[in-house]
């Protein structure tokens, strides 16, 4: 016979996903999150890989909630560029942080949603019973991404190291040593040859978004990113960190977001060209609509309900549903999370009209725009995504209302987790009762995310 605590805790998982409230003292809530700066690649934090910026934010999240580390069971991350010989960057945050070595710890690869599904995966974890207590979060460096070899100089190198080829042999499949230039990686698409950036442009052109559209929605990002900064809406989450010393660079102390434009220039902006498609080929994404390459870590601290409450934590914010989807990569790679919305929405017993705020993770300018023409045409709808009807408009001025991935920034495996605490923000601040959380990414995957003030 199943314990009493786990049939309740699996019942509120279950419930939370056909959108019946059940109170329970297990359901996992989300207390706070901390974050380092985001700033662009090969800036201000070049020298932090993504353990160290894992590590920073974990760390800062400590300080801020004063949460005694022997209280943690589990740290769940989320990563994209992971470091070779390092695969499970959680582990590795607490081997660094030097916190109890009891704390086990798993990390997540989902591209872009990696943030996200950790943060999931600790949800489950706690209210299956297994945890009461998790660290969930993601970090990526673009500035560390580790360069490798052409795979025949690798495999080559690796038979000849283990005795199993001569050093003529070596030189006549690899070439000599000076032809051994590693490999800048791609930031292609691996089924199609695209880049991410050209899927979003096709997206965009299909889905009729036009570029003074785009160019519009990322000057807005960046003025409610700016208004929220001025306002000191970000002061408690983001946490100082001291870069390390480098060639050509001193240590200093990054204390802010680098991204963000304080002011806009409309003129400037419509004076770019289009960065991955040719104008007169239908090229409407520029470098000021898509979301730049950006270095930073994140981290959500999440409790039972009964944990929080017993430690004096907030305990008023949680996950009511998800729905992860896929969608064939060429031509709509990121419309995904499109299928997601209608499948969320019934899990939580809600309508599209029930939803107070969105976060939608701006890859780009056009492909947010892309899916909320897409969820508000039933053509559209029925010709990418296989739907009988529209699913409902979005109001845009409810969308992403203190700035999004295009002005603040999109280190990959951090995003999610930004994307939650933010949520939170929300809940809290405006006295809201649901945020839905959208995420696009490679591979035509999807993820949506409602979140909800208990």
């Amino acid at each position: 016979m199943l314990s009493k605590r786990f049939s309740m805790s699996r019942l509120s998982t279950i419930a939370s996903q056909l959108g019946i409230s059940i109170p329970s003292e297990q359901r996992a809530v989300i207390v706070t999150g901390a974050r380092t700066p985001f700033t662009r690649g090969f800036g201000e934090l070049l020298a932090l890989d993504t353990i160290d910026l894992g590590a920073a934010a974990v760390k800062g999240l400590l300080e801020k909630t004063k949460l005694d580390p022997n209280l943690i069971d589990h740290v769940a991350w989320g990563g994209v560029i992971l470091r070779n010989g390092s695969p499970n960057t959680g582990r590795e945050i607490i081997v660094d942080l030097k916190l109890p070595p009891s704390i086990s710890a798993h990390t997540e690869s989902m591209a872009c949603i990696s943030g996200l599904k950790a943060v999931l995966s600790g949800v489950l974890m706690i209210e299956s019973g297994n945890a009461s207590v998790i660290v969930a979060g993601g970090s990526d460096s673009v500035s560390c991404t580790e360069v490798p070899l052409a795979r025949d100089v690798s495999q080559s190198l690796a038979l000849y190291t283990s005795g199993k080829i001569s050093a003529s042999k070596l030189l006549s499949v690899a070439g000599l040593p000076c032809s051994w230039m590693p490999q800048q990686p791609g930031v292609a698409e691996r089924s199609t040859g695209k880049t991410m950036g050209y899927h979003a442009d096709v997206m965009a052109e299909l889905c009729g978004v036009k570029r003074g559209d785009q160019d519009k929605f990322a000057m807005a990002s960046h003025a409610k990113a700016a208004a929220a900064i001025s306002q000191g809406l970000f002061d408690d989450e983001i946490v100082p960190v001291t870069t390390k010393v480098v060639p050509h660079m001193p240590s200093k102390l990054v204390k802010k977001d680098t991204l963000v434009r304080m002011t806009q220039d409309e003129k400037k902006a419509a004076t770019l060209k289009p960065a991955f498609r040719k104008a007169e080929k239908g090229g409407t994404i520029t470098a000021a609509s898509a979301s730049p390459l950006t270095d930073g870590g994140a981290a959500v601290l999440l409790m039972s309900a009964r944990r929080a409450k017993e430690l004096g934590y907030a305990a008023d914010v949680a996950i009511r549903s998800w729905a992860a989807s896929g969608i064939q990569p060429e031509p709509n790679l990121l419309l995904a999370p499109a299928l997601a919305f209608p499948t969320a929405l019934r899990r939580a017993g809600l309508t599209l009209k029930d939803i107070d705020y969105f976060e939608i993770h701006e890859a780009f300018a056009g492909q947010v725009l892309a899916t909320t023409q897409c969820l508000a045409s039933a053509e559209l709808c029925k010709k990418y995504l296989g739907l009988d009807s529209a699913v409902g408009d979005i109001p845009l001025d409810r969308v992403n209302i203190y700035g999004g991935s295009v002005s603040i920034g999109h280190p990959f495996g951090a995003t999610g987790a930004r994307i939650v605490t933010n949520a939170a923000r929300i809940l809290r601040n405006k006295q809201a009762k649901y945020v839905l959380i959208s995420i696009c990414a490679a591979g035509g995957l999807g993820m949506v995310t409602i979140v909800e003030r208990i």
